[in-house]
């Protein structure tokens, strides 16, 4: 863990066990190819280089018995001048709690998740800049919330209460949460299945099975 606290610190949950494409294909998803993003990347690398630019301090969270992901990481962290933080995960937002506490930002934190590779720079950028030590800020696509969302530091305590499979959901059902426009369908777009790679290759509109329509917003911050 870095010894300077930044303003806003990028979370990356990468530790999830990704059943349903393992199921199908036998593979993390996180390594499979993105075909969407350029040069062929892998779908964790590609939501990482969105999210690079805007990232003061940018850590990736893994479980301890990934070896393959984190073989992985080993070769690519110093690219991304990335930290990585092994966890023993019972869930997504223990994961996050874990983090949030081995962490601290004056601001807060950008939370993202490993499996979602389409959002745009750009966004990740305006989500950073918007959040404060009191907002939580979340990117909304033709009226749908997606992610990566913001949490302000003083939202600190709840989420370290954080257990299990529950993520901060809870917290953005308080009225002050800053929704902020975005011409950005990859904000809805996470990749559960081997399909969702072909369904969202060169796609310019949020196809029907987005991360909100899965049963998979408990999962979610």
């Amino acid at each position: 863990m870095s010894n300077s606290r930044p303003g806003v610190c990028t979370l990356v949950l990468a530790a999830g066990q990704g059943s349903r494409f393992r199921q199908e294909q036998d593979a993390d998803k996180l390594l499979a190819h993105c075909e969407r993003a350029a040069n062929s990347r892998l779908v964790l690398e590609s939501t990482l280089v969105a999210l690079q630019a805007a990232a003061e301090q940018l850590v990736i969270v893994v479980r301890q018995d990934n070896l393959e992901l984190l073989a992985w990481l080993d070769r690519v962290a110093m690219h991304f001048s990335a930290e990585i933080l092994t966890v023993r995960s019972e869930g997504l937002g223990h994961s996050l709690a874990q983090a949030v506490s081995q962490y601290p930002a004056r601001r807060g934190w950008l939370v993202a998740l490993g499996d979602m590779p389409y959002v745009r720079p750009d966004t990740a950028q305006r989500v950073t800049e918007a959040i404060r030590p009191e907002t939580l800020v979340v990117p909304v696509h033709r009226g749908q919330r997606g992610h990566p969302r913001g949490i302000g530091s003083l939202h600190r305590d709840a989420l370290r209460a954080l257990k299990g499979d529950r993520g901060a959901q809870q917290l953005f059902t308080q009225r002050d949460v800053v929704e902020l426009q975005v011409d950005d369908p990859g904000v809805l777009l996470d990749i559960d299945r081997p399909e969702d790679l072909l369904q969202c290759s060169g796609a310019t509109t949020a196809p029907e099975r987005s991360a909100s329509s899965r049963g998979r917003t408990a999962l979610k911050p």
